[in-house]
């Protein structure tokens, strides 16, 4: 891929990092080499190291996002939509079309995360903490008489779950997708059940 148009330096970023994503997650960390990537991108390998101190350097703003927000697009429920059992299944669809489109930098991220704990606190604060907030804001919106840690917890099951079978089940163990969409329609009917706002005021565990 030659990449040719007027080069500033914030293009320049974007295109090492999104060859470094592609290539990474195509022959893996160590088996890629910068030369590679600088091709890939269709600029000079001595920029690695000008913009980014280095390959490792390079992976990290990989995952921690640094002139490659395209990769951590995250999301919460949709503010629009008022009906939460409507609102948990456009998110999960989402979580989907995300992993669809994100599946190398996920597959990066998670790999390299195993083994370089800084990284995996890098990918936790600028992903899945930054998503919880988001689902924890779109909860409490709609959640009436439910508690602060109900609320966290509801949060950390629904982004829990949409990770773990958008990407995991679905990505890396090939499950059916119906089966997939069987545990999305039973997680969205009981929490929409649970925590109704018309009917949680009701409910002997809202108290």
């Amino acid at each position: 891929m030659v990449f040719c148009s007027k080069r500033d330096r914030k293009a320049r970023e974007a295109a090492l990092l999104g060859a470094a994503a592609r290539l990474f997650a195509r022959k893996g960390y160590e088996n890629t080499r910068t030369l590679e990537i600088a091709r890939e991108a269709g600029v000079n390998e001595a920029l690695i190291n000008r913009y980014f101190g280095g390959k490792e350097g390079l992976l990290m703003s990989v995952l921690q996002g640094e002139g490659a927000g395209e990769y951590l697009r995250i999301s919460g429920l949709d503010p629009a939509e008022p009906d939460l059992r409507v609102a948990l299944r456009k998110f999960f669809e989402e979580g989907r079309r995300v992993v669809e489109e994100r599946e190398s930098f996920m597959r990066i991220a998670m790999s390299r995360s195993l083994f370089q704990p800084e990284l995996a606190v890098a990918v936790r604060e600028k992903i899945i903490d930054r998503q919880m907030e988001l689902l924890k804001q779109g909860l409490q919106d709609r959640l009436g008489g439910v508690s602060t840690e109900q609320v966290e917890a509801c949060a950390m099951l629904v982004g829990a779950v949409s990770h773990t079978f958008n990407f995991i089940v679905r990505k890396v163990h090939h499950m059916p997708d119906e089966k997939i969409e069987r545990v999305f329609d039973l997680l969205t009917e009981v929490l929409s059940l649970r925590f109704d706002p018309k009917t949680v005021s009701s409910s002997p565990a809202s108290g």
